[in-house]
């Protein structure tokens, strides 16, 4: 088998993408001076803080980046192993590069947050904000979902994990409202929960098929079953 193949090695990449960003969170904290809740910042504050806590966004920035890779790396082989069509690829690729854009638009904060105007700061705050967030999970709920789906059709892995992931998917979704209603922001880290959990069940139960028989496996259809007559 080709080792470029997707479906080879996918699974760490699931546990590379929840350590990363749990342990940039906690760097970032632990590194920061000071904080302020991006939504309803004020150009002060936001100058303020990525000037004074540019080490803690740095640090923070490249290990979501390399978890991003990791999300990339899982959301491909999983989208691979289960054979789910390109609307699950395209949801992993949106929910990856949101993350990177994400991380990379927050490196650049504290490169011109001394002597970028008001105006340009609230843009690359804001925009920042919705790439990481609502975007990013956007991407995560298209991932879960599809996934989730073919894997009950396939009758793949236990059955949890695809199940849970139908039901989680769609919520996800509820982050877009907090573009509009940037308190909603405070919701996020139910999202990022959930998706979690999922991420690290598939991860770690992976999505071989079940064996005939077993509850959940789905057989495969064939001209004599097509041909019956009762």
């Amino acid at each position: 088998m080709d080792s470029r193949d997707p479906r080879r090695g996918w699974r760490p990449g699931g546990p590379v993408f929840v350590v990363g960003f749990i342990a940039s969170l906690v760097l970032g904290a632990v590194l920061a001076r000071g904080s302020v809740f991006l939504p309803t910042a004020t150009a002060g504050q936001l100058r303020g803080y990525y000037d004074h806590s540019a080490t803690a966004v740095e640090v923070s920035s490249l290990l979501q980046l390399v978890a991003a890779a990791g999300l990339l790396r899982f959301g491909l082989g999983a989208s691979a192993a289960v054979g789910a069509d390109r609307r699950a690829r395209c949801t992993t690729w949106l929910a990856a590069g949101a993350f990177a854009v994400s991380s990379a638009l927050a490196l650049a904060l504290t490169a011109v947050a001394a002597r970028a105007g008001d105006g340009t700061l609230l843009v690359l705050a804001r925009l920042t904000l919705a790439v990481g967030g609502p975007v990013h999970l956007t991407g995560l709920a298209g991932l879960l979902w599809h996934v989730s789906r073919r894997a009950l059709a396939q009758g793949r892995g236990p059955r949890w994990p695809a199940l849970f992931g139908v039901a989680v998917g769609p919520l996800l979704l509820l982050s877009l409202v907090s573009i509009p209603v940037p308190a909603v922001t405070r919701a996020e880290p139910l999202w990022r929960l959930l998706a979690a959990v999922w991420i690290t069940g598939v991860s770690a139960a992976g999505l071989d098929r079940t064996a005939p028989g077993a509850a959940g496996a789905v057989p495969p259809r064939t001209g004599t079953d097509s041909s019956a007559t009762g």
